[in-house]
Parts: structure tokens; sequence; C-alpha cells
């Protein structure tokens, strides 16, 4: 399978830019997405009369899912509020995922697009690479507590920068970085003074291209 990360990670970036969010870890109730309807099992369930047996099938849909065509250009996610933790964010932004791929079909490569989807817009490397280039280390704990991830997934966040570093660039880190620069010069000031100069200076270099 071929799967297009740089495309992906664009599509998270331009979500939280969307979004105007400017701080981390995000809480689950800005996780939002145009045309879609984000509600729980128990709020829908008190609204349609149905159990939250026949909205899940029978349990079978545990956490949340996405159901698409309810109206024209209406998608509706819903989830279990009764799970409304790091691991819930998570399964949020993957859903979003599906819908900022326009995944027609559900399939291990859909699910492996969203999930890189939700991995980045929980915790874009952009900025965990800003945030180690400033001297801080980034293990396990710092991911959980800095993005509010679950163990699982800030160990599969942990692996993946083990694996592959920081060698890919998006077209958007600029503009995320920007955004999101308070709260990275608040709460992770450089600790090193050789850092803090070349910041300013690639940063003065990116505003001469413009």
């Amino acid at each position: 399978m071929q799967y297009d990360w740089a495309e992906i990670t664009s599509l998270a970036y331009l979500t939280l830019l969307e979004l105007d969010l400017h701080e981390f870890p995000i809480p689950a109730k800005k996780i939002k997405c145009k045309d879609v309807i984000i509600s729980s099992y128990q709020n829908y369930a008190a609204k349609t009369g149905l159990s939250i047996e026949e909205i899940t099938l029978g349990h079978e849909l545990e956490d949340a899912f996405l159901q698409k065509g309810l109206r024209p250009n209406l998608n509706l996610i819903l989830y279990d509020k009764d799970k409304y933790g790091a691991r819930m964010k998570h399964t949020l932004w993957h859903e979003v995922g599906h819908i900022k791929c326009n995944h027609q079909k559900h399939g291990e490569k859909e699910e492996i697009e969203a999930h890189y989807f939700a991995a980045q817009a929980n915790a874009p490397n952009i900025l965990i690479k800003t945030i180690a280039q400033r001297g801080y280390n980034i293990d396990v704990p710092f991911l959980m507590n800095c993005f509010s991830l679950s163990e699982e997934a800030a160990k599969k966040k942990k692996g993946y920068l083990s694996k592959y570093g920081f060698e890919h660039s998006n077209e958007y880190d600029d503009v995320v970085l920007l955004q999101f620069s308070d709260y990275i010069n608040a709460k992770y000031p450089p600790k090193t003074l050789h850092f803090y100069d070349d910041y300013y200076d690639n940063l003065e270099r990116e505003r001469e291209k413009w």
C-alpha cells in the first residue's frame, strides 16, 4: 500500500488552523469539523428515542463511529461520553480524519490514514521538533503531559519519532508553528541562548521570502 503522509499531515495541520487553536492539550470539546455534528451516544439516544444498544449495534461500535449521508453534506460522529478521555480524543480525531481524507469506504488503508491524521492533529510533529530543539527531553511521559495523549498513543508517537526523527518537513510547518508560538514560548522557552538566536534568525529569513 502507498500512503501520502505529507498530504495527510497537511490535512491535519489545516484542520488545526481552521479551528483557530492556539495551545495544547486541545480539549476534546474543541474538536470540530465543518458539516459534522459530534454528539454522545447518550445525547443522541435521548433525542431519538433509540437505545444505546441500538445505536451501537449491540455495543459492536464501542468508542465512537462516523455516520455519513443522514442528510446532504451532513455527517454525524457519535461517541461514548463515559469514555471521554485521552483515548477518546484520538478516536474523535480519527473519525474527523476519515472525513478530511475523503474516505469512501472502511478498509485497512483508510484506518491507517485516519490514525496518522489523528496522531498529527493531536501532537503535531513540528511542535514536538521545536520543543526538542529547545532542549527538552521528548519521552512518553512528556508526550502524555504536553498533549494529553493516552499512554498507548504516546508510545506509538515516540516509536515513530525514534524511527523517523524529523526528517519529513511539511508545507504548513511554519504557519502551524506561528499559530502556537505564544504557547510554545510561554511553556517551553529555549534552554540555550544559541537556539534562541537561531530560531529568530530562521524566522527572519522566512519572512524575507514572503
